[in-house]
């Protein structure tokens, strides 16, 4: 193997691949970057058993060839190079790094034992939609999913596909929420619907790696997918397990609908969090007659405060307690100028959504008080 490549292009996808080296593993091959030519390309591979990525960067390739090398110290070289070109070539086990200035040899490892990645059964069936797209509505929802080892469904992020339209959905049993991707959004061959569940990790990989004004191709099997760009390849196992059948506790009316105005519903929540802790929370008070919600916090300890938020408000008097933290995370996922917060007391879900927009809504479990 002989290769040059300009150092910026080598940093971006070292970058790409890192989280799918496996720091902690007593397999020694596993904290390897598996370097190889394949179809002109050169292509950087990392795997820690339940994902791999391929990144794919471009260079001159002057012979053919394929070797393992340590990521950690592969790394740190490249990012600290001050050239911008940098020449690769295996010798033996040995990977020789050569710049003008700089040379290094690093001892690697047998190609043959880096873990073989695995294909995928459905490849001529897939979704294809914008980049942009798929990282929006997958940061909508994947901060309400859990790590469980009680509940591994819990551990992911449903992808629901129905012909007509996507369904993300993540729920961690106390909020649950869900967007829509409508059929204009993308393009597909599948013929039937189906559903998925993608892990936590590989959702936030995802985010990370997946650069607007791409187009991403994915593709299902029974326990495997996969995510192509033109830039890098990204195969997970899914999460095994049935995703809960959430439908029935979305509300589908409300006792308080209230209209608030979403900056000023996001600094009432920053402000009063100063006087929460773990054992105190957000108290929502909806006065008959008023035109105004009243955010209250307190905590013996630290003292208390108010913030008066205007607002139209339709219903019933109340007052109901949130986490505030999780309040913040379904407000935030909003795009709209407005929040519709949807209220049915202490013992029923409430929801937060566009008033205009339904592809996306938040529902959120109350806090009883003590």
């Amino acid at each position: 193997m002989k290769v040059i490549l300009l150092k910026n292009n080598l940093k971006i996808g070292l970058e790409t691949i890192s989280r799918s080296i496996s720091e902690n593993s007593s397999l020694p091959i596993l904290k390897t970057v598996l370097v190889k030519n394949n179809n002109n390309k050169i292509c950087l591979l990392g795997t820690n058993l339940e994902l791999a990525v391929t990144s794919k960067v471009a260079g001159k390739i002057i012979e053919e060839g394929e070797l393992a090398i340590p990521f950690g110290v592969f790394s740190s070289i490249i990012n600290n190079l001050d050239s911008d070109r940098v020449n690769l070539e295996k010798k033996n086990k040995n990977l020789i790094i050569k710049t003008d200035n700089y040379s290094a040899v690093i001892q690697g490892m047998e190609p043959s034992d880096f873990p073989i990645i695995p294909s995928i059964e459905n490849k001529n069936f897939y979704v294809e939609i914008q980049s942009e797209i798929f990282k929006d509505s997958l940061s909508k929802v994947i901060h309400a999913a859990q790590t469980s080892d009680f509940r591994p469904e819990l551990n992911g992020v449903l992808f629901d596909f129905q012909i007509n339209a996507i369904k993300l959905a993540a729920t961690d049993s106390f909020r649950l929420a869900e967007v829509s991707i409508s059929k204009q959004q993308f393009k597909t061959n599948y013929e039937s619907g189906f559903k998925v569940i993608i892990p936590i990790k590989t959702g936030q990989e995802i985010l990370r790696i997946l650069k607007d004004g791409t187009s991403a191709k994915l593709c299902f099997d029974s326990n495997q997918m996969v995510l192509k760009t033109d830039d890098f390849e990204l195969i997970s196992r899914l999460t095994e397990g049935s995703f809960p059948d959430y439908e029935q506790i979305i509300p589908k009316k409300f006792g308080t609908e209230i209209l608030l105005q979403k900056d000023n519903f996001v600094n009432a929540i920053k402000l009063s969090s100063a006087f929460t802790t773990k054992i105190s929370n957000l108290r929502f008070r909806i006065e008959d007659g008023k035109k105004a919600v009243e955010v209250y916090s307190a905590d013996s300890a630290l003292g208390e405060n108010t913030y008066i938020i205007p607002a139209k408000i339709k219903g019933e008097v109340a007052e109901v307690g949130f986490n505030w933290r999780f309040l913040m995370d379904g407000i935030k996922a909003m795009s709209s100028e407005d929040v519709f917060f949807g209220i049915n007391g202490e013992n029923k879900p409430a929801m937060l959504k566009n008033p205009e927009d339904n592809s996306y809504f938040y529902v959120i479990m109350p806090i009883k008080s003590a």
